[in-house]
């Protein structure tokens, strides 16, 4: 009797791709789905709040006296709140923001004109930095960071997938110019994953090992404060410049908290001056953190933390006693912490760099791809057996393939309607939002249970094909694109308005849903077409060829 041979390396990275790939890859598509989107997050913050759109002033400078005006209004909206912070504006978001900390704790955010201190609440809406953003690295999960652990589990899982592809697929360079659209469907399907992984697999390492060491320091608290015996506020100094210090008791008179606020802009100045001999090179801040306004002990926090033309993030944090003006702590990150920073830079993206960041959202499509042709290809190839052996893994399979991806991306489509569909007086208008996309993401997924077992009886009739569990949400998904799509024009001019107006960001939102809409409107026709072809065989029923 001959002794069985033992799996080869190739056939256990084969196992091993197959189902970790099936268990994460619902995570996976979340994270590459919201981070594609949140490339261009601040564009949907501009598209999805109208009003803010005259709120902007000669971009991207504040001159002292546009300063003076906004902190001035910041402290008259909150008299009674210590804690004021400002986002400076930028080219891409050409709005100054007010963040304002009520004595009750809760956090007010504005919308400013620097030139006239008319203000405009942002809180009729998340937008895309307030929802996308978070769902990608913490699924807007914030108990006991139990999103953070999701997401290193999704990325450890995703580098290991990464890993095994490669060494299941030895003619790498070969399957870079493979794609078979018109062979049997198991094949054309492989090739697509292939040729998706490939074509971006360096962006695809890039992306998910700098999301990794983004979280670093979360996933291993014990491995930074080591360094400094267990103090977290010197760890946080040494790490990132936050400097926190406490109240010392004697309050300032309201005369003295206005005089501090106007020396403000002077002292940024003074910073901006340092920043800029040091580098060479003009530097701006882009954010202003006060803390205990009322307190002799206030602080004023100047950061520059996205350079336009650097890579790196947090470049300068310098903290200093807001009514002294006394220079506490001048952050100059160590070389470890500095590589860091050049990480983050290279995930967040958010340097002057609208190409790149246009192949950024090219790599996340291409992983979304993968990760559904991955899940598509599982199913085609299983297909006729899990039938005759009756198993019910399938139909789960497919439900779950079919409501976490396509559903996901309905639920997106759905939340951008409600946001031109929802009145702006609706009390919690930004929850009523994100209940809109969760509502219609749960409602998509139970569609796609009903479809998929009511598909699992039908197999032996005529009428079952292989297109019914797709067509449907293709559709849904393009008409809601459509619509998101017109709505913004009846409501605030669309593309007319935009390029009137040289409003980049929102004409850029546009742009995307006329894209959208053109590939579900091409994706459903070609399955509308195999749909036509399988009616016209239904002895290929079944087979999905």
């Amino acid at each position: 009797m001959s002794k069985q041979k033992a799996p080869s390396v190739r056939q256990h990275m084969a196992w091993f791709h197959t189902w970790f790939g099936l268990f994460v890859g619902f995570l996976l598509f979340a994270v590459f789905w919201m981070g594609t989107l949140t490339v261009f997050d601040k564009e949907f913050d501009r598209w999805m709040h109208p009003e803010s759109r005259s709120i902007a002033g000669e971009c991207c400078i504040l001159s002292p006296n546009q300063l003076e005006t906004v902190l001035l209004k910041a402290h008259e909206l909150a008299p009674g709140s210590d804690n004021i912070r400002l986002r400076l504006p930028t080219e891409r978001t050409p709005m100054t923001l007010i963040r304002i900390v009520e004595p009750d704790r809760t956090l007010k955010t504005y919308f400013i004109d620097p030139d006239t201190g008319k203000v405009v609440s942002n809180e009729h809406t998340l937008g895309g930095s307030g929802f996308f953003f978070p769902f990608h690295y913490k699924f807007n999960i914030a108990w006991n960071n139990v999103g953070y652990f999701l997401l290193g589990i999704a990325g450890l899982a995703m580098m290991a997938l990464l890993i095994s592809g490669i060494v299941i697929h030895r003619k790498l360079l070969a399957e870079f110019f493979l794609f078979r659209p018109n062979k049997h469907t198991v094949r054309s399907l492989l090739d697509l994953h292939n040729l998706s992984s490939v074509v971006a697999l360096p962006f695809h390492f890039l992306i998910t090992f700098t999301g990794l060491l983004i979280f670093f320091s979360i996933y291993f608290p014990w491995a930074t404060l080591a360094a400094f015996d267990g103090d977290k506020a010197a760890s946080q100094k040494a790490m990132s410049g936050f400097v926190n210090m406490p109240p010392s008791g004697f309050v300032e008179d309201a005369e003295q908290q206005l005089a501090a606020l106007k020396s403000v802009p002077a002292l940024v100045q003074a910073r901006e001056m340092a920043w800029s001999q040091a580098l060479g090179e003009t530097a701006r801040a882009d954010s202003i953190n006060i803390r205990n306004l009322g307190d002799s002990n206030a602080t004023l926090e100047i950061r520059r933390v996205f350079p336009e033309h650097s890579i790196s993030m947090s470049t300068h944090a310098d903290t200093m006693l807001l009514h002294t003006g006394e220079l506490l702590h001048a952050h100059a990150p160590k070389p470890i912490k500095g590589f860091t920073h050049w990480i983050n830079g290279l995930h967040f993206i958010q340097f002057d760099h609208t190409a790149l960041r246009v192949l950024y959202v090219v790599g996340g499509l291409l992983g979304c791809i993968m990760i559904h042709t991955g899940f598509l290809f599982w199913l085609e190839s299983r297909r006729i057996q899990h039938h005759k052996k009756k198993l019910p893994g399938f139909t789960v399979v497919q439900a779950l393939t079919v409501g976490g991806t396509l559903g996901m991306m309905i639920a997106t489509a759905a939340y951008l309607v409600a946001n031109q569909l929802l009145p702006n007086h609706l009390e919690n208008r930004a929850t009523a939002e994100t209940w809109v996309f969760y509502g219609v993401w749960v409602l998509s997924i139970v569609w796609a249970f009903v479809s998929a077992f009511r598909y699992k009886h039908l197999q032996n009739q005529a009428e079952a094909h292989c297109s019914s569990q797709w067509l449907p949400p293709t559709v849904v998904f393009t008409a809601l694109c459509a619509l998101a799509w017109l709505l913004n024009q009846i409501n605030t001019g669309g593309l007319v308005q935009a390029v009137a107006q040289g409003d980049m960001n929102s004409l850029a939102i546009d742009i995307g849903l006329m894209l959208m809409v053109a590939s579900g409107v091409y994706t459903a026709h070609k399955l509308s077409v195999s749909a036509t072809a399988k009616y016209a065989k239904p002895s290929e029923i079944g087979q999905c060829n």
